[in-house]
């Protein structure tokens, strides 16, 4: 009575109330479980039901210590099963499900693989102990199972070989729409997965047709829409940089297009605008370095900005700034106005400063090291505006900063761009 009443809280809006209720409940579960006498059906169902209980409020509180308490009572209950060969589906689904919703709010690149990798196998289990059947409700339950198992086999890294086959399996399988819809994001994920292990174009061009094809069996108004399309328009763009300039335009207005369409269908204050503003922006540059036409300058730098302004990543916020600074040091070198040097200037000082706080709040090493990064490619951009503003003696101390940042990083780090730390040395020497 208390879960359906803190449901009921939910969907007036009531959060604080759901959740009261919710921890209520899960007292009453306790004392229900540790009943005497509870046949097995009984106590799995109340253990499932409290497992869901901890993960509705895992949603409503944000608190992850909440799924992992519920991985544990899935894990006691499962030890204490009589026959540990002939554990029910259910039981494992479960256990594979709340695990994966633990990695997916896990920071750790190590923990989240770890559990990705455990929810893997209880899913496949939980698989290959179910009944098949040719019901609809049970093709969706299964369908649905097989999203969660590429999810979680994604998240742990693969075999991609096996998330291939489980998507092919579920989309030879599926009635629905929605389901569907699903399922070729999945595809489309699994061919960016093999770009990255392979560097194959192919599997780009393959991850685009599975992103628009999603996309088209996804109504328009469900919010995953705008997800859809942002996945969609960022594998056009990494197309777009594949080609020379002289040949990428097709791709390019593609990417410019399907990201226009999300920047609309993204609602205003989404924690996901800023990301979506950049990669908008950094098509525009695209074209503008290919066709040369300001407009796309001018339009791409007011994007720029107005990502800075609501990113609240601050290593996003350090990207965008890069980025905007950089739109304003072409801007100059276009237009030859000295003002513009000096708003580039102040972008990749703000850059840095980002990329500084990016590093104290990173809670791991790989964030830690692109904060590095960025912030000493912020100060390399300083110093090559202070070079085109004739400051030679400034341009020295900016390049200085940049190689003490470059100095920081591992010495195997493989740079994510330019400049490179050679490339600043280079400029160091040049002036000394």
């Amino acid at each position: 009575m208390l879960h359906a009443a803190a449901t009921d809280a939910r969907r007036r809006g009531d959060r604080s109330g759901a959740l009261d209720l919710l921890r209520r409940a899960d007292r009453e579960y306790a004392v229900a479980c540790a009943a005497p006498g509870l046949d097995e059906e009984e106590a799995l169902r109340l253990t499932l039901e409290r497992v869901a209980s901890l993960e509705t409020q895992w949603r409503l509180g944000g608190d992850s210590a909440l799924l992992q308490s519920a991985v544990g009572m899935l894990e006691a209950f499962a030890d204490a099963w009589p026959d540990r060969s002939e554990r029910p589906p259910e039981l494992l689904l479960a256990h594979g499900r709340t695990l994966l919703r633990l990695a997916e709010v896990t920071a750790d690149p190590v923990q989240v693989r770890l559990y990705a990798e455990q929810s893997a196998r209880s899913l496949r289990r939980g698989l290959a102990a179910g009944p098949e059947q040719d019901t609809a409700e049970a093709v969706r339950d299964r369908v649905r199972v097989l999203i969660d198992l590429v999810d979680a086999l994604l998240a742990a890294g693969g075999p991609l070989d096996e998330a291939q086959a489980r998507t092919d399996e579920a989309l030879g399988r599926v009635r629905e729409q929605a389901q569907r819809a699903a399922l070729l994001v999945r595809a489309g994920r699994v061919a960016v997965a093999r770009y990255a292990e392979s560097g194959e174009p192919p599997e780009l061009h393959g991850a685009a047709d599975r992103f628009a094809q999603a996309a088209h069996w996804m109504s328009r108004d469900a919010p995953a829409h705008a997800d859809v399309l942002a996945e969609w328009g960022s594998v056009l763009l990494r197309l777009a940089t594949l080609e020379p300039a002289h040949r990428r335009q097709e791709q390019v207005s593609g990417a410019i297009r399907v990201l226009r369409d999300c920047r609309m269908e993204t609602p205003a204050g989404s924690r996901r605008v800023a990301h979506r503003l950049l990669l908008l922006g950094q098509a525009l540059m695209l074209r503008y370095q290919a066709r040369g036409d300001r407009v796309d300058l001018r339009e791409a730098e007011h994007l720029f900005g107005l990502a800075a302004a609501d990113a609240e990543d601050p290593l996003l916020a350090a990207r965008c700034r890069l980025e905007l600074g950089q739109a304003q040091f072409e801007a100059f070198q276009s237009l030859g106005r000295a003002a513009r040097l000096d708003v580039a200037v102040d972008a990749f000082r703000a850059a840095a400063e980002s990329a500084r706080r990016a590093e104290e709040e990173a809670e791991t090493e790989r964030r830690r090291q692109e904060a590095v990064e960025l912030a000493a490619q912020a100060h390399h951009w300083r110093g090559m505006s202070f070079e085109a503003a004739v400051r030679p003696r400034a341009a020295r101390d900016a390049y200085a900063a940049a190689r003490a940042q470059w100095d920081r990083l591992p010495d195997d780090r493989l740079a994510t761009g330019e400049p490179t730390a050679r490339q600043t040395a280079q400029r160091l020497a040049d002036l000394e």
